[in-house]
């Protein structure tokens, strides 16, 4: 390898990790606020209350796919590949925008009246689709800044975003009582973001308001797998709090939004480590090399498992903490749903890897065919188990729809995690189990503690890292240097 090749390469890991920290502050400050800003609601309203918030803010995040129509990946494929063209490209999506914007809220509205008698959720879900429409502007927006690996900016309106809603939600909903005025903060805070991706557009890339016809033709055309996924992956994702809603009752249904809670965070920061890597890949995309795909999901998958089975073990406290005793059945519902995360490691960027091949597709049917299955266990579970039993339908679904994944990616990607990462994630596995037979007086952190000893033990033994990668996050974190080849690989 010649020094300029190791020089590239070295340039490549450290605009991923560049872009993952962005993506990674673009995520979290906003969460530091809106997290915040859901504990408050979650102990001001109580489980009953709070149960009609999480119904509606899950029936607006299902309608959203008809604003957002999963546009943000492939606006950012193609404005990654050719630069010049985003005014043009953006001008097209704003104007699909504009309609799908007012198709959702219309959808809003009927499907509110057909699915909740309170008014007050009728209300609260109508005024989060005005918050979905402006983010699916902001995401236009945002597709540049990723798309061009200008990743600050949006750091900066995820920020704005999180700081302004639960600044405008929060004190109308303590001093009103009001639900659904609190609904407004989240308005108000994507309504910030997107003004503030606006002001710092280039002049030449602000799209020139009504993109042409034959632009629009093309992107509505290639949205269409794009769009059928995400109606999926928000059916998938979100179904379980209003199926638990219709048949087990708000306060069953507000236990479970509040352990969800978690997932939430959690899958957000997926999206984070697709999207940092996402602009290359689509680059890269073509080229026959599914090795570098490959071990992006490896390495994503061994942050999983851990994260995933620490959170089990340490579920009951942790409820306890954050939201309160009269939250204390989310435990078990908690307990169940961190076992999806190692899962959702795989579907979320095995999604990604497919979209930078231009094969979302298989990602619709595979979803489509896991909402079928997750609807099937929720109606035979939920009546009978409540939230436990939608814990446990969307567990069994999650690892029918991984299995589905591990067979497509091979075929349609040409990328999988090997053999090597799947077994030291098994070993991590076996090690909870140990853990969660020790006795533990502090209710589940003393096992959580010794899980994550036992787990960076492993994956230090079976070098699930290779040093080159050790090096590239010691220089993502400010220590070494030099200019050697830091390429993301699997270990020698």
């Amino acid at each position: 390898m010649t020094g300029l090749e190791g020089t590239q390469r070295d340039g490549r890991v450290h605009r991923i990790l560049r872009n993952g920290v962005a993506l990674l502050l673009a995520f979290a400050v906003p969460r530091l606020f809106t997290l915040a800003s859901v504990i408050v609601a979650a102990r001001w309203l109580g489980t009953e209350a709070f149960g009609v918030y999480g119904a509606a803010a899950a029936l607006a995040v299902i309608i959203s796919v008809v604003a957002t129509l999963g546009m943000l990946p492939l606006l950012v494929r193609e404005i990654a590949r050719a630069p010049t063209s985003a005014a043009r490209l953006l001008g097209a999506a704003h104007t699909v925008k504009w309609f799908s914007g007012g198709l959702m809220v219309l959808a809003t509205l009927w499907a509110a009246r057909l699915l909740f008698g309170d008014p007050q959720a009728r209300a609260a879900a109508l005024v989060l689709s005005l918050g979905w429409v402006m983010n699916a502007f902001a995401e236009n927006l945002a597709a540049y800044y990723q798309a061009v690996e200008r990743m600050a900016r949006w750091t900066q309106a995820s920020a704005l975003f999180g700081i302004v809603s639960a600044v405008v939600g929060v004190p109308l909903l303590v001093v009103t009582d009001d639900l659904v005025l609190y609904c407004w903060g989240f308005v108000a805070g994507w309504s910030a973001a997107f003004a503030w991706l606006w002001l710092g557009l280039p002049r030449e890339a602000r799209g020139g308001g009504i993109g042409d016809a034959r632009t629009v033709r093309g992107l509505v055309t290639g949205l269409a797998p794009f769009a059928a996924a995400f109606v999926g992956i928000a059916l998938y994702s979100k179904m379980d709090v209003l199926l638990v809603e219709r048949w087990s009752g708000s306060a069953e249904a507000g236990v479970y939004t509040a352990a969800y809670k978690f997932v939430d965070v959690f899958q957000a920061l997926l999206v984070v480590a697709a999207g940092a890597v996402y602009p290359q890949l689509s680059r890269h995309a073509g080229t026959g090399d599914g090795a570098p795909a490959a071990r992006y999901m490896e390495v994503v998958l061994l942050a999983a498992v851990p994260a995933g089975l620490a959170l089990h073990l340490v579920a009951s406290p942790v409820v306890g903490l954050v939201f309160g005793v009269q939250y204390g059945s989310a435990a078990q519902v908690l307990a169940l749903l961190a076992l999806l995360l190692p899962l959702l490691g795989l579907t979320i960027v095995g999604g990604y890897v497919m979209g930078a091949s231009g094969r979302m597709g298989p990602v619709a049917a595979l979803y489509l065919v896991a909402v079928v299955a997750n609807f099937l266990l929720n109606r035979s579970l939920v009546p009978a188990m409540g939230a436990v039993g939608a814990a446990t339908a969307r567990l069994v679904s999650e690892a029918f729809l991984v299995t589905g994944f591990l067979i497509a990616l091979p075929i349609v990607a040409g990328a999988a995690p090997r053999r090597r990462a799947l077994v030291l994630a098994a070993a991590c596995g076996i090690g909870a189990l140990a853990c969660r037979l020790l006795p533990d007086p502090t209710g589940g952190w003393l096992r959580g503690l010794a899980f994550l000893v036992v787990a960076g033990s492993v994956y230090v033994r079976g070098r699930a890292l290779s040093p080159l990668e050790l090096l590239a996050l010691r220089r993502a974190v400010g220590f070494g240097s030099g200019a050697g080849d830091a390429q993301l690989e699997g270990p020698a």
